[in-house]
């Protein structure tokens, strides 16, 4: 072979070499970070640290603790930052509750058996039988819940659960529908339905729901086709090609004591070696509030190494749009 043919067959070589390789955009694995709680400690310290970097996550919102007053919660301003820069908001439910706690259907809401509280004005009492109550509807408007039986009176629409008793108190917005029993304990589809009204109510196009307390079943997953696109419960697994039920997109629970390499073991593991899925449960960042808080230097470091090894994080909705339809690119 003489030597001037030499730079060309090297270039050949090569060339093959590219050829034979997949696309970026085939490579399956990828990474989404879920919040749940909307929690304020995310606002302050999880975004500064994504956001500098790029990458987006998903924030579970509790919809009836959006401005509420409590400092520990997210309000709407900061929620609407985070869409803003890309981050997506999802419904976390609207009370938090687990559907074996509270009624599962609206074909189970039963009417309360109001009757009047004596020596108090507008005010009514009846028992409820199951451990929990996520609400009050009172023709189609919810009450508001209060933390105890005196400041409810006073206040038309609201209402305070007593579960040592199991023993509910309500202040109707019209005294006729407690008379008339109109007023009903939610049902989890409720839940799960009003949660994103009024998420839309406030100005956020919800189309995924988070579950409470990662708990699920297969009714429920059905159930909740009717209200969302996709949904994200537990688990502790990836999600694979193939074998991924988009209503009920596996997690891992990050918790207090796992370090950031543990964590990324996990995206080395699944989401680089196995072209997985990989989802992440957390919760507070930064501060000791919330259910397994994680320090916002471990996620620092994560997010550093997701960025370093171009691992595409994306939302939960950008996942499901780039898992079963092939639609977009992942955010890397």
């Amino acid at each position: 072979m003489k030597h001037s043919a030499l730079p060309r067959v090297i270039c050949l070589f090569f060339l093959a070499l590219l050829l034979s390789l997949p696309p970026a955009q085939a490579r399956a694995g990828m990474v989404s970070i879920v919040f749940d709680d909307g929690l304020e400690s995310v606002y302050q310290y999880a975004f500064p640290i994504l956001e500098k970097l790029g990458l987006p996550a998903t924030v579970g919102i509790i919809a009836s603790r959006v401005d509420r007053g409590d400092p520990d919660f997210m309000t709407v301003a900061q929620i609407r930052d985070l869409a803003k820069a890309g981050w997506e908001v999802a419904s976390h439910s609207l009370t938090h509750k687990r559907p074996i706690d509270i009624p599962k259907f609206y074909a189970q809401e039963n009417c309360l058996l109001l009757k009047p509280v004596r020596g108090q004005r507008a005010v009514y009492e009846a028992k409820y039988r199951y451990e929990e109550l996520a609400g009050l509807i009172e023709n189609g408007r919810l009450l508001r819940e209060r933390s105890s039986d005196a400041l409810v009176r006073y206040e038309p629409g609201s209402y305070y659960f007593d579960e040592l008793i199991g023993e509910v108190i309500v202040h109707p917005f019209e005294p006729e529908d407690a008379v008339k029993q109109r007023i009903r304990a939610i049902s989890y589809e409720r839940e799960m339905d009003q949660s994103k009204a009024v998420l839309a109510g406030m100005g956020f196009a919800v189309t995924t729901y988070i579950t409470p307390h990662n708990y699920w079943t297969p009714e429920m997953s059905a159930l909740s086709k009717k209200f969302y696109s996709q949904t994200a419960g537990g688990g502790d697994d990836c999600n694979r090609k193939g074998s991924t039920d988009r209503y009920w997109l596996k997690r891992y629970t990050v918790h207090s004591d796992d370090t950031a390499q543990d964590i990324i073991r996990i995206v080395k593991e699944h989401a680089i070696r196995e072209d997985a899925w990989v989802v992440f449960c957390m919760h507070g960042i930064g501060s000791n509030l919330g259910w397994e808080p994680w320090d916002a230097a471990k996620l620092a470091e994560l997010a550093e190494f997701l960025k370093k090894q171009a691992v595409p994080v994306v939302t939960i909705d950008q996942g499901v749009k780039l898992w079963f339809a092939g639609k977009g690119t992942p955010r890397i």
